[in-house]
């Protein structure tokens, strides 16, 4: 016995596609008994037949909609119909028996409304903010820090594309709503299902292209960040600024395109703590950037002012002294410190990254 799974999710326009979809599944013996979004057919011993029709409730209430509703299924019911779908209007009966039936639209002008045309155009309008909102607000929003891994670049793109496809989606929903709109109306030119078959193909390649890119990026990411010992890649202590508390390592490592390997450490005891992160750039241009972006943004780092001093940046949080920056040719290394360091620590860490 087979299933196949299919997506259903066809507007009211696309009937003529969704019809086509399943006189093929038909021909080939599957049958679902109830559509969904998600839809799983199952393989039969004999032909399916599918029938759409279209049917727009009436009524002061919801109970006297329903009632209209049940009415019009009925009507199907006692010629042998199966009801297995309804969703905007659109209604999908199945039967074991192929039956002469065609979709006659002349009585159908109440099915687009100017509330559903104006929906439709809103929906669009929504979409292109949302999408503007999210692609700009992250543009301004990026650091350094932001894309530390493959994955999460792979998410990024996952949800640009995702913007971009519900603008696309929406934008032919608006239109082909107009359209359909014009020709129930009998004011405008048939349907070009061939396009339109086309446009709903770039829409589910981008859809699935997403969910690819972001759930793969989730996963890359994961794996990405690995831990890693001060034998595999030597990191100042606190122990090498004099001070002898026992202390707790938790290290961090991660690979991307915009940083080919970053480091980050947290070393903690009793009182005093140090974080260190390591940026390993492509080149010591993208270095100097780093560092004026460092310089011009010391909020970045949870600093209120910071001064520069032969490539090293010093960030200062109320006139104390609280984060380092040190530039050596590709290499950036920032120094977050949770206690107040005498001169010759501040030396020991220069000449250490220096």
């Amino acid at each position: 016995m087979k299933y196949q799974i299919k997506i259903i999710n066809y507007r009211p326009y696309e009937h003529e596609l969704f019809q086509k979809k399943l006189n093929q599944l038909g021909q080939m013996g599957y049958y679902c008994r109830d559509l969904s979004l998600i839809s799983i057919f199952k393989q039969v011993n004999h032909p399916v037949y599918y029938y759409i029709d279209f049917h727009k409730t009436f009524g002061k209430n919801r109970k006297e909609k329903k009632a209209d509703k049940e009415a019009f299924v009925k009507k199907y019911i006692k010629k042998s119909y199966q009801f297995i779908y309804n969703k905007r209007d659109m209604y999908v009966f199945a039967s074991q028996q192929e039956k002469d039936f065609q979709i006659n639209l002349k009585n159908k002008k109440d099915l687009i409304d100017n509330i559903k045309r104006i929906q439709s155009f809103c929906a669009f309008i929504a979409s292109l903010w949302l999408a503007a909102f999210f692609i700009l607000g992250s543009l301004y929003a990026m650091n350094i820090d932001t894309f530390l891994s493959y994955g999460i670049t792979f998410v990024y793109a996952g949800l640009v594309l995702l913007c971009l496809t519900a603008v696309f989606r929406c934008f032919v929903n608006f239109y082909y709503t107009k359209a359909f709109y014009k020709q129930l109306a009998k004011k405008g030119q048939p349907l070009s299902y061939s396009r339109l078959s086309y446009f709903r193909k770039i829409y589910m390649i981008c859809s699935i292209t997403c969910l690819c890119l972001i759930g793969g990026g989730f996963v890359e990411d994961t794996f990405n960040a690995q831990e890693f010992t001060l034998k595999e890649h030597p990191v100042l202590t606190i122990k090498d600024l004099g001070i002898n508390d026992k202390s707790e390592l938790s290290t961090l490592q991660h690979r991307s395109f915009t940083v080919p390997h970053s480091y980050s450490v947290l070393e903690s005891t009793n009182q005093p703590m140090l974080y260190t992160k390591e940026y390993q750039l492509h080149s010591q241009k993208s270095a100097k950037q780093l560092m004026e972006d460092f310089k011009a943004n010391p909020k970045q780092y949870y600093c209120t002012s910071v001064k520069e001093d032969h490539h090293i940046l010093y960030g200062y949080q109320n006139q104390k002294l609280t984060t380092l920056i040190i530039q050596k040719e590709n290499r950036v290394v920032l120094l977050s410190l949770s206690f107040t360091p005498t001169p010759q620590q501040i030396q020991k860490m220069i000449n250490y990254y220096k």
